[in-house]
């Protein structure tokens, strides 16, 4: 079998773009994979067409030959090269799957589990009883059991008291809300500084949060090791990290409770399985970054099926149009999405859907302030 084309597919879902794309072989195989990038969706198609070059007439089976190319021939690397990397990777296992007539899971030793758990975003809310009320809906009315709340208003590196207080009003009415019938996470998006950090974990261990993600800059571990020393709230990070030689560090030097790769961006999934196989001797679980599309959410499910050390994955139940580019999508269904059986990932592209939300390139968001 050989790889006869490579097409990509950009989808505006009007906060960002889903980028998708399509491997075409000389055996009537297909295989898809997502290479979604916020604010970059340009520069990763560029990536993918120039990876391509050199996967036309080759055999699709050989992904781990192709992955070790790709990563030493590759001189100079960054997320865009990863993230191609990671859709075209997937769309092999998409392939590959089909072509021995078996879920991608079974291909590495099988499920350890029948269902796959998710957590999403309640809201919009602009109170503290409004983000309670978010709350309930998402589990009294979506069945979810897990929920992730970013309460933070617009402050950057430092909190005010008043901020900080909003903050705590915010989860005391969650759990006033859903008491102990969902586990609840916040997310600090990597913008404070130490000292902020370390004042909002404090204020935030009567909750009992599943994590406290990002709770500062991933652009250096030091920070995050000075908020590991001082606090007792589970920490997670890794969206932003890819491959196994990114997230040794955090393991190395047991910085976090839970990583986050993205499959996406990490490597694909078998870098997720090996990231995950590195953490498990570590006594650390993997909750997968996913706020993107179908195709990853496809790929994300079939490494969590097959990884004993998953937590739960990430799942944006508002972003409808995901389910509607699909055929037969995979569904979030009291807060756990059921095994797929269908060959390969699970999912097709509906090119029909496709072309009812041509690509819109946006701008890259930026805060509001920058500077203290």
């Amino acid at each position: 079998m050989r790889i006869t084309d490579i097409k990509t597919y950009m989808v505006d879902f009007g906060a960002s773009n889903y980028v998708f794309v399509k491997i075409f072989t000389d055996e009537g195989i297909e295989g898809v994979g997502e290479s979604t990038l916020e604010g970059k969706e340009l520069s990763v198609i560029g990536a993918i067409q120039e990876l391509a070059r050199n996967l036309i007439g080759q055999n699709p089976l050989d992904i781990e030959l192709h992955w070790r190319k790709w990563q030493m021939t590759s001189c100079w690397k960054g997320v865009t090269d990863f993230t191609a990397i990671s859709g075209l990777e997937q769309a092999m296992w998409d392939i590959t799957g089909k072509y021995f007539h078996t879920p991608v899971y079974r291909l590495w030793g099988g499920p350890v589990r029948d269902a796959v758990r998710a957590y999403t975003w309640p809201g919009p809310y602009t109170t503290p009883e409004e983000c309670g009320e978010a709350a309930a809906q998402a589990v009294e009315k979506l069945g979810f059991t897990g929920l992730k709340f970013d309460p933070f208003r617009d402050e950057y590196f430092t909190i005010s008291p008043e901020g900080l207080a909003y903050v705590v009003q915010c989860m005391r009415a969650v759990r006033d809300a859903v008491g102990h019938k969902a586990d609840v996470a916040v997310d600090g998006h990597w913008r404070f500084g130490p000292q902020a950090a370390i004042q909002i974990a404090r204020a935030l261990e009567p909750f009992d949060l599943l994590f406290f993600e990002e709770p500062v800059p991933s652009d250096g571990n030091e920070m995050l090791a000075r908020v590991r020393e001082e606090v007792r709230v589970p920490l997670a990070t890794g969206e932003r990290y890819y491959t196994r030689w990114g997230f040794w560090p955090l393991l190395k030097d047991r910085l976090v409770d839970v990583i986050q790769p993205d499959v996406c961006h990490a490597g694909g999934i078998l870098e997720l399985r090996k990231i995950a196989a590195m953490a498990e001797p570590c006594g650390v679980t993997v909750a997968p970054h996913n706020p993107n599309g179908p195709v990853s959410l496809a790929a994300v499910v079939q490494f969590a099926a097959c990884t004993p050390n998953f937590l739960i994955t990430e799942s944006v139940h508002t972003r409808t149009l995901a389910e509607q580019i699909v055929k037969e999508p995979l569904l979030v269904q009291n807060g756990f999405i059921p095994l797929p059986t269908r060959p390969g990932l699970g999912v097709e592209l509906d090119e029909a859907a496709l072309e009812q939300h041509p690509g819109n390139p946006k701008d890259i968001w930026f805060p509001k302030r920058l500077v203290y």
